[in-house]
């Protein structure tokens, strides 16, 4: 019911303890009797959850204003529609259409209009971008804007003919006109019209500016001259302003939620245009007395450390903090509670630096600025749920060597950089192998176009000389080995082809079902961060190339270059004859099957992790019920055609399923693909159903029908949607739709030619069948068990009815299975007689791929949340390469425990902020942990749990000795610790610098609030190396954690 009374409960009910705390806490200092604020910051710590903590605050929010409030708004405010789309569902604790407005506040009015009223809701949920919704930069709008202004100022003006042609600006006559015409006012908010016409005839100078203008525009004219189009583009953005302002009304915030706010803090302190706008939002107070509360989110609300060395543009850590402690304790008060704090944290400086004598007084001090700061901020941080305080990090050796290959680069390279007077490239050199094809837009690149049409005798010798260290387009064409060409790279391939990741299709499961236990550390991801834009598409092009050869496509006789691709999972007509019915078995799920033969009930019932063949023997023990109806109720012709392709489609019908309706609706398996082809291999799927023709049995049928149990992409899609809605029947239709489309995009992932290459190596099996073994040796049933429990927490599908996570969860995996190997530019740099030429081949990306937006083999655009997406899943990319456009705001933790720093960066807040992407809810050394741990709880249980994870999870946290639930979903400590990789050269200054970022990390929150840290840091590592021990020190650290004891008192202030 629209307008029963809401309770807070269902949404809460998710919540972490340590969540569910701050989300009390939070909403005692928004709406509690003690002095409450309208600014507050929750600034956990990097992958805790925050979302969370607002969804839990929107909860008991929209609960405590229910009865007194007529309608009850909520804006969303992030930085793009990427994160919005990411968290608009974890948020939205009604589960109705949420309102996203990426529009500009000045058509807020038009947007609406096409919405239901919002004053026909008692909630609104509504998502703005600051981009796009405070931009009233661009002094004139768009036209749209302006046809509005037109329509809400033409009966106020005495010459609407002049306010037409002066907003008409350089739009062009028809156009204008058109828009003009095309809009009307009916359906606008009343409110918004009466306060804009208002607030414009109450402001007498611009009113009468409004007047003057128009007299200047009387008739149209192609051009104007300057002292026109000033005075009308000024009056043109005033305006604009006014109608920005008078939209406020139109919203009527109650909570205000600002995410990854640090983004755009220029909205909380700046004087500009967007941040006036802003402001009316946060100081809103409604005719009821209500008055807007704002919600802020990050994990570096400020910058949390500034050194010495850092540029001025990236901001001053000092100076962030006390704007932002200013704004949370509101205009009023801000400024003075921040002198009061600055004088404060000197007085705490001073004590620090009379260490170990004043450790007393500095504990005291420290505790007088917690209670100040704990009034507006809350900071939740994992160190401490460890029992060695390190997170579960670990840092195993990578040795790093310098071949003669490397050698002959950097002087083949530095040749012809000295030759073009170039910048020094020692730091290049070091950075990215075969630079000279991988130059992006740096300088050397434009330095060599600038030459190539009379380039010196010189430069044409320097580019000759350096071919030899340059990829060349025959070898990469015939699969011939690339020498790495650079120590890191070198290491980094060593590290991972050592593992033989690239002979996987997916990540193994975590806690497989059946077959050989797990030699060495487990498979896992790899994130690579590079402070050089060049190095993450040497990385993708480089690794990728490696794992194609190692796969053996080359042995399998194709060339890289090779346009033609060989696709042999097809639904076709060949000779009129149907090539592809025994493909079926890989996307036809089958209910019977699926739950007859689950390898997660023997699993559970044995006690012990059976062989793949023991699996194998208990699964066909299983299928004899449904082999002896198959043999006793289909008819039998020797002299037919085989068909034991619709075996497992007509053991579901003789037992009763309802799949066969499902087959022969329009909507049903044949939505899957519009192409006749394939919807005549439907039509004879579903004949063959009816008929029940099974056509010669042939002996192997009872190992075929296993093989379709335990590899069947489309079996085990069905068991694993069918554990995470359990509610549903097997042979429910939305539960047969949702696994069909996995299975579905599974055919793209088997008709990549890598996977071709890899699974007909050494066999003449035909490929489906290939296929299906393929699929049962390495546990694909595991393996979409684990991903599908991991995306309904990441699809924020928790709450939401069992076919919404159903289909939710299938069509993440269809996404993220469907992904497009990227097109990276490689420049070809070669001398042409008397010039240069420099012409561009393609390398794919695929095995690693470079976070970022790309063109895929055909040309077109695929999203970097698209790759994003496809590395939080168990398929490839397995390596991913990024530079800092990666190390804030995004997750890539579901696969990956492994984060290389192929360059370090400059501070250690930057170094925890790459290493936090992958030490996050649910990550994969976690479930590692778990799995190995807890799997007793699943195995020899003697009943299939529904969710095994949820199982072992919830036992995990049943022996956890503390109350946070950190443990176990964040931190679970075992054999698998979060790694951070350092391919260092020998000798460099990586290796001190690598020491001196560590010992910052254990200390650098002492100098939390100070100005001048580093001065502080060099002086705590001193006292460290006299002997003063890190105990005493992290007594002193300013901890925010809103524990049950730290309930603020006005007192403080």
């Amino acid at each position: 019911m629209q307008n029963e009374r809401f309770r807070a409960d269902v949404a809460l009910a998710p919540l972490k303890v340590f969540q569910r705390r701050t989300v009390d806490y939070v909403f005692d200092r928004l709406y509690g009797r003690d002095d409450p604020v309208r600014q507050f910051l929750v600034a956990d710590e990097v992958g805790l959850g925050k979302t969370m903590v607002a969804r839990g605050v929107i909860a008991r929010m929209i609960e405590h204003l229910w009865d007194n409030t007529k309608r009850i708004d909520i804006l969303y405010i992030c930085s793009n529609q990427a994160i919005a789309a990411q968290n608009l569902n974890r948020l939205n604790v009604l589960g109705r259409r949420e309102l996203a407005l990426p529009t500009r506040m000045t058509l807020v009015p038009l947007q609406l209009r096409d919405q239901a009223r919002l004053d026909a809701n008692r909630v609104n949920f509504i998502s703005l971008t600051p981009g796009t919704t405070f931009d009233l930069r661009s002094a004139t709008g768009v036209t749209q804007e302006r046809a509005l202004l037109f329509h809400l100022l033409r009966n106020l003006v005495t010459r609407p003919r002049g306010l037409h042609n002066l907003l008409q600006v350089t739009a062009g006559v028809e156009g204008w006109n058109r828009a003009v015409d095309n809009l009307t006012l009916e359906g606008v908010d009343k409110r918004i019209i009466e306060r804009f016409r208002r607030d414009v005839q109450a402001d007498r100078d611009l009113f009468e500016e409004l007047e003057r203008i128009c007299e200047l525009f009387p008739r149209r004219r192609d051009t104007y001259p300057a002292e026109m189009t000033q005075p009308r583009n000024s009056l043109v953005a005033r305006l604009r302003a006014k109608l920005s302002h008078a939209c406020v009304d139109a919203l009527q915030p109650d909570l205000i939620i600002m995410d990854e706010f640090q983004r755009f803090r220029d909205l909380l302190h700046g004087d500009s245009d967007a941040a006036m706008l802003a402001r009316e939002l946060f100081d809103y107070s409604g005719g009821d007395g209500h008055a807007a509360r704002t919600l802020l989110l990050s994990a570096t609300p400020y910058r949390m450390l500034t050194l010495a060395g850092d540029e001025p543009d990236e901001g001053d850590h000092y100076q962030d903090f006390l704007e932002t402690l200013s704004f949370l304790y509101g205009r009023e008060k801000g400024p003075e509670v921040a002198a009061t704090l600055a004088r404060e944290m000197r007085a705490f400086r001073g004590l620090l630096h009379a260490l170990p004598e004043s450790l007393a007084s500095a504990v005291e001090t420290r505790q007088t600025i917690e209670r100040r700061l704990r009034r507006v901020i809350a900071r939740t941080e994992r160190v401490a749920s460890t029992v060695e305080r390190d997170s579960m990090m670990s840092e195993p050796p990578i040795a790093v060597s310098i071949a003669p290959a490397d050698l002959a680069q950097a002087s083949a390279v530095s040749q012809v950089a000295r030759t073009l007077d170039a910048p020094e490239i020692i730091e290049y050199w070091k950075s990215s192998p075969y630079l000279l094809n991988f130059m992006r837009h740096y300088s050397l690149k434009r330095l060599l176009e600038d030459q190539v049409d009379a380039p010196s005798a010189v430069l044409r010798t320097a580019i000759q000389a350096a071919r030899p260290a340059m990829l060349d387009h025959d070898a990469i064409d015939a699969y011939a080995p690339l020498d790495p060409a650079n120590g890191r790279m070198r290491a980094i391939m060593d590290d991972i082809f050592g593992q033989h990741l690239e002979q996987n299709l997916w990540i193994p499961a975590a806690m497989p079902y059946y077959g050989e236990a797990r030699a060495g550390a487990p498979l896992t991801k790899a994130l690579i961060f590079s402070s050089w834009s060049m190095v993450p598409d040497a990385i993708a092009a480089l690794l990728s190339y490696e794992a194609e050869r190692r796969m053996g496509v080359g042995e399998s006789g194709r060339r890289y270059f090779e346009q033609h691709r060989l696709r042999p999972l097809q639904f076709r007509q060949d000779h009129g004859r149907l090539a592809g019915l025994r493909a079926l078995l890989l996307i036809y799920p089958s209910p019977a099957l699926a739950e007859l033969a689950d390898p997660l009930a023997v699993f559970s019932e044995t006690g012990a992790t059976l062989s793949l063949e023991g699996m194998r023997s208990a699964v066909g023990d299983r299928l004899k019920p449904a082999l002896g109806a198959l043999k006793e109720g289909a008819v039998s012709h020797q002299d037919a055609q085989s068909t034991e392709w619709a075996a497992p489609a007509m053991i579901d019908d003789l037992l009763g399923a309802r799949s066969r309706a499902w087959l022969e609706a329009p909507h049903g398996m044949r939505a899957l693909a519009s192409e006749d082809a394939f919807h005549d291999h439907i039509a004879e799927l579903a004949a063959a159903v009816r008929t029940r023709h099974i056509g010669a049995s042939s002996d192997d049928l009872s190992d075929l029908l296993v093989d379709v149990a335990l590899g069947s992409p489309a079996v085990c899609a069905l068991r694993a949607l069918k554990r995470i809605s359990p509610e549903l029947a097997w042979d429910d239709p939305r539960l047969l739709s949702a696994a069909a489309e996995v299975a579905w995009s599974f055919r793209a992932l088997f008709n990549q030619h890598d996977a071709v290459a890899l699974l007909r190596r050494d066999t003449d099996d035909h490929y489906w069948r290939r296929v299906l073994a393929y699929c049962a040796q390495h546990n694909l049933q595991a393996v979409l068990d684990e991903y599908a429990h991991y995306l309904v927490d990441a699809e924020g599908l928790g709450a939401r009815p069992a076919e919404d996570r159903a289909i939710g969860v299938a069509r993440a995996m269809a996404q993220a299975l469907a992904i497009r190997p990227s097109q990276i530019d490689v420049d070809d740099v070669r001398v042409d007689e008397e010039s240069l030429a420099i012409s561009k081949f393609q390398m794919r990306g695929r095995f690693a791929m470079r976070l970022a937006d790309y063109k895929d083999e055909d040309g077109a655009v695929a999203r970097l949340g698209g790759v994003r997406d496809a590395f939080n899943s168990p398929f490839r990319p397995f390596v991913l390469a990024t530079t800092s456009v990666g190390q804030e705001g995004l997750d890539f933790h579901p696969y990956c425990y492994r984060v290389y720093h192929w360059n370090l960066p400059g501070n250690p807040v930057d170094l925890e902020q790459r290493e936090g992407r992958v030490h996050r809810f649910k990550g994969h050394a976690v479930r590692l942990n778990l799995a190995e741990r807890q799997a007793a709880v699943v195995s020899g249980r003697g009943q299939t749990p529904d969710d095994p994870w949820k199982l072992m999870f919830e036992h995990a946290r049943s022996e956890a000795t503390v109350d946070t639930d950190l443990i176990p979903y964040w931190i679970y400590e075992g054999s698998v610790r979060v790694e951070r990789r350092v391919p260092m050269l020998p000798f460099s200054r990586e290796v001190t610098r690598l020491a001196w970022l560590k010992r910052s990390l254990t200390i650098y929150r002492l100098a939390f609030g100070q100005p001048r840290q580093d001065e502080l840091l060099e002086y705590f590592h001193t006292l460290m190396e006299a002997g003063l021990e890190v105990a005493a020190l992290e007594s002193l650290q300013i901890r925010l954690d809103p524990s049950p004891t730290s309930c603020p008192s006005s007192a403080a202030i």
